[in-house]
């Protein structure tokens, strides 16, 4: 694809806000915000939040873009009721990531090097009370593994160190953890390129783990081939319509910087731990640049972003693993009030098969991290919590349609 072809502001985030604005999804502050007061503001409000003179800075700065499944439905061009389909849709017809030049690429319009080089002029702030210290947490990490090529992305806070580096949590299993701890062994850097400012479908694909490029996942979820640009000091691929990327690379010294604690998706604190220090060698940006954070963490958990992203992959895995055992749902619903789709719905038409129920919830205890599996009959909306507690008081007995199983791994919070 030419550059000339390329709408590099197609999956631009101010756009899609200016999109939500119009939908009376964005709660807007002309005036100024102090950064301390960013966290409480977003979390009281049930719509996304748009501050249009956010800290010393005056930046402007949205948060809470994903916060509903309503609102990540926009993003996709869809009715709610069919963003299961669409996401079904977008992994059956696969896109794929091509490069343009730095000259043609939006988010180079503004290259800050060496000295001009200050992360404390970007909007880091306490992202919960007790959290230990200031952070980004709507970045998005892209790197190519030294050793084999690997294209990986995913999703990570970041943590304010100094004006040239941060920390960002590399202690959970991941592929960037293996790839960095292989790059320590050999004594190598690892470059990676954060993204900050993306569309709601480019953490769709950073949130999913699927076999591929997860560079080709990316547009494959947008449903539109990706316009990449490669790093101006570290050579990494990142999308040419991020409103900013932090360019550098993660020391070959290995885990020696505390992290933490923060305020972790599950609603309780994560204790601090060592991680890796990341070295920044370059800011770039468009030059009407929207900074973006995300409410993660917080009492309300379908007011977190990461719920949304997590029910809908929830929902799609389950539709795949019930067909996939010869059963086809009349509904399936991913409850938001837990962080991972822990919790899941299913309306089957049961007088047509008798003794289903059974079957399917067998189906979904075989998938990792599944908890409690409730299946009503087809004349129930799973989506109502009322017609879901109505027809628990009028058609279940526990000695009859309970259904326990043991041995399963738990989370850190059971």
């Amino acid at each position: 694809m030419s550059t000339g072809d390329v709408d590099f502001d197609r999956f631009r985030l101010r756009r899609l806000v200016e999109q939500l604005t119009e939908r009376d999804e964005v709660e807007v502050h002309d005036e100024p915000v102090a950064l301390a007061d960013l966290s409480s503001i977003v979390e009281a409000s049930p719509k996304a939040v748009l501050f249009r003179t956010a800290g010393p800075e005056r930046l402007e700065l949205v948060a809470g873009v994903m916060g509903s499944r309503r609102r990540l439905a926009i993003a996709l061009g869809v009715e709610e009721a069919d963003s299961v389909r669409e996401y079904q849709r977008r992994l059956a017809t696969p896109q794929q990531h091509f490069e343009v030049p730095s000259a043609d690429a939006p988010v180079h319009q503004v290259v800050l090097t060496g000295d001009d080089i200050d992360l404390t002029k970007l909007p880091f702030h306490l992202q919960h009370d007790l959290d230990g210290g200031p952070y980004i947490s709507a970045a998005m990490d892209f790197s190519v593994d030294p050793a084999t090529g690997r294209h990986n992305v995913g999703c990570r806070r970041l943590m304010l160190r100094g004006r040239r580096h941060l920390t960002t949590n590399l202690t959970a299993p991941s592929d960037m953890k293996l790839t960095y701890r292989a790059c320590v062994d050999r004594g190598e850097r690892l470059p990676i390129s954060f993204a900050i400012g993306s569309h709601p479908t480019s953490f769709l694909a950073a949130t999913s783990r699927r076999p591929g490029d997860e560079f080709d996942l990316v547009a494959t979820l947008r449903g539109a081939p990706l316009p990449m640009v490669q790093g101006v000091t570290n050579g990494v691929p990142a999308p040419a319509d991020a409103e900013m990327i932090i360019e550098g690379y993660l020391d070959e010294l290995g885990y020696r910087e505390l992290d933490g604690p923060y305020g972790e998706f599950w609603g309780f604190y994560g204790a601090a731990h060592i991680d890796p220090v990341f070295h920044v060698t370059a800011i770039a940006m468009r030059q009407d640049v929207l900074h973006q954070s995300m409410l993660h963490g917080c009492q309300d958990m379908a007011r977190m972003e990461g719920t949304s992203l997590g029910t809908l992959h929830t929902e799609a895995t389950v539709y795949a693993a019930l067909r996939a055992a010869r059963i086809e749902p009349s509904a399936v619903h991913a409850s938001s009030a837990v962080a991972t789709g822990q919790h899941v719905r299913v309306a089957i038409d049961q007088a047509a098969a008798p003794g289903q129920a059974r079957q399917v919830i067998s189906a979904l205890f075989a998938l990792p991290g599944m908890k409690h599996v409730t299946v009503v009959d087809s004349d129930v909306d799973v989506r109502s919590d009322a017609e879901v507690e109505w027809a628990l008081s009028t058609r279940f007995r526990a000695d009859r349609d309970l259904v326990v199983a043991d041995g399963f791994p738990g989370f850190y919070s059971d």
